[in-house]
This record gives structure tokens, C-alpha cells and sequence, in this order.
């Protein structure tokens, strides 16, 4: 993969570990040999194979070149919500969701995935793919988080951010305590800016005992179905509506 240019964070950092020579942080592009690129960055690696995707959306930009709205993007909980553009219209909505997209690879892709569309607000799904991970703890998730955020804020610092929190399922329930502090992390950043928001869609798909209601999760028990989106959108949609109309009234 041929990537334009390097997210700006990371621009930042080499020039200024240039200036007081200092080692910068190190990023590694590898061949897979399996038809894509690995990066290593900071002892982390991630794949990018996600070209097919970032030619859609580059595709599906050019024939609808507004900017300025409301970008919701992530891993598959996200693709799946089909219906997320009628569930919130008659907002200014795309979706673009990634694949099994992680954290890191949603910081990499942010200038192809999310910021070509320049938008005001972003709706964000990300860490089933982190924590999942024995390898990943949870504080290498919110760095990337950190990371993606500051490339948003690095094309437009007034831009809002929605984070949407790790959701539970029966296929990864043993790592649930690991997402529930990712997820108390992520409430926690969000509460110290005013321009980031965190909303807590894991409720919706919890019962009594706090279990997972699979009924509403297709055969894997990790993806939802799509009436379960009733349910986030439910939850999701009045904060989307409140953040918008304060992006609007500010203009």
C-alpha cells in the first residue's frame, strides 16, 4: 500500500524529536508477503489491507463531495449499521466503517477513512479488535484513540467526537472486564474535553443479570443483527441530534 502522507501527529513528532535529537518513535513498513503492508510502530504492529476499502470511500466521495457533516466510522460493528444513515437522517451522515479494523489502523487510515470528508462531527466504534488481543493491554488501545483524535484535531481542532463504547458479547465475554476499563478510560478522557463525548451503548444488549441477550447477535455471537441497532440508535441518535445542534448554533 501506498500511503499519501504520514498522519500529521506523527509529523509533528518526528520533526521535533529531529530538532533535539532525539530518537523519534520508530515506524517499520514491512511486506506481509500475503498481498498488503504491516507497519510496526512503538513495538505494535497492524496490517494495512484496507485499500479496497479506502478506494470505495474515495469513490463514493467524489460522487458525493460534500464536507462538513457527520462522519461515522470504525470496525465491523460500525460497517454493519446499515441502516445508520436513515437512522439518524435527516442529519448529513455517512458511514465509514472499516472491516476488523483496530485502533491503530483507524489513526493510519484517518486521512483517507474519515478526514477527506472534512467533517464537523465523528461517531466513533473502536477496541472489540484491541482488547481482544492478549498482547494489546489497554493502555496501548488509548493511545492510538489519543492518536486518532489529535490527527482530527490537527485538520480542525473545533471538530466534536462521539466515542461509542466497547460493546459485550458472548463470543470475547472473557475479555469484558478488559473492555469495561477500556471503556471506563474512554469516559474518562472524553469528561476532560468538551469537544469529546462518550456514550455507553453496552447497556443495550445486556440483561438483567448483565449477561449478553443473544438474541440479538448473529450466529458468531460477536456481531449484532440488524434490529439490535434499533436499540443504539435509540441511544446514539439524541446525542448526535444535541452535538450537531450545538455545532450548528456555534456557526
Amino acid at each position: 500500500m501506498k500511503r499519501t502522507r504520514l498522519p500529521l501527529v506523527l509529523i509533528a513528532l518526528l520533526a521535533l524529536s529531529a530538532a533535539f535529537a532525539v530518537p523519534s518513535a520508530e515506524v517499520k513498513i514491512t511486506d506481509s508477503g500475503k498481498g498488503y503492508q504491516v507497519v510496526t510502530h512503538e513495538r505494535r504492529g497492524f496490517a494495512l489491507n484496507y485499500d479496497k476499502e479506502m478506494e470505495r470511500f474515495a469513490a463514493a466521495d467524489k460522487a458525493d463531495p460534500r464536507t462538513g457533516g457527520i462522519v461515522f466510522t470504525g470496525s465491523s460493528s460500525m460497517v454493519l449499521w446499515k441502516s445508520v444513515v436513515s437512522d439518524m437522517a435527516p442529519l448529513p451522515v455517512v458511514n465509514r466503517g472499516f472491516g476488523g479494523s483496530n485502533s491503530p489502523q483507524l489513526w493510519w487510515y484517518a486521512d483517507r477513512a474519515v478526514l477527506a470528508r472534512k467533517p464537523r462531527l465523528i461517531v466513533v466504534y473502536i477496541g472489540d479488535n484491541d482488547t481482544v488481543s492478549p498482547s494489546v493491554g489497554v493502555g496501548n488501545y488509548m493511545k492510538y484513540v489519543r492518536l486518532f483524535r489529535d490527527e482530527v484535531w490537527a485538520q480542525n481542532q473545533h471538530t466534536r467526537l462521539i466515542f461509542l463504547s466497547i460493546k459485550p458479547s458472548r463470543s470475547r465475554w472473557s475479555v469484558w472486564p478488559k473492555s469495561q476499563e477500556a471503556n471506563r478510560r474512554l469516559a474518562r478522557m472524553c469528561s476532560r474535553d468538551p469537544r469529546l463525548t462518550y456514550v455507553d451503548v453496552s447497556q443495550t444488549l445486556l440483561d438483567a443479570k448483565g449477561e449478553p441477550r443473544e438474541e440479538l447477535f448473529l450466529s458468531d455471537k460477536l456481531h449484532m443483527k440488524p434490529e439490535s441497532y434499533k436499540a443504539w440508535t435509540a441511544v446514539v441518535r439524541p446525542v448526535v441530534e444535541r452535538v450537531w445542534a450545538e455545532i450548528q448554533a456555534e456557526e
